[in-house]
């Protein structure tokens, strides 16, 4: 897996950082209201801050590129359809049961 973070933009001072910048990319936040839990069998709320692992499939809803001044700047939109979602510890547990604490 690749990782998403942002790094954060130097403000005009040197050596400042802009505070309220978000550490992901907002288009990759993913809100799920009560029917899209009951469909993905989430009965308990997650803890804030806990990992869950996403499986998808999407399909390609628009694909551009836009010259700008620093050059081409491509962008894809990508529309979800199907999706999946574990607890990372529910797998763990998971590998334990099956393979004991060395596969997990």
């Amino acid at each position: 897996m690749v990782s998403m973070k942002q790094e954060p933009e130097r403000e005009e001072m040197p050596g400042e950082v802009e505070m309220d910048e978000p550490m992901y990319p907002e288009g990759l936040c993913l809100e799920l209201e009560a029917d899209d839990l009951e469909k993905l069998g989430i009965t308990a709320m997650p803890k804030i801050g806990g990992v869950m692992e996403i499986r998808a499939r999407a399909y390609v809803k628009s694909a551009s590129v836009e010259q700008t001044q620093g050059g081409a700047e491509p962008k894809v939109e990508l529309q979800v359809t199907d999706m999946e979602i574990r607890g990372v510890d529910m797998m763990r547990q998971a590998a334990t049961m099956l393979y004991g604490s060395q596969g997990a």
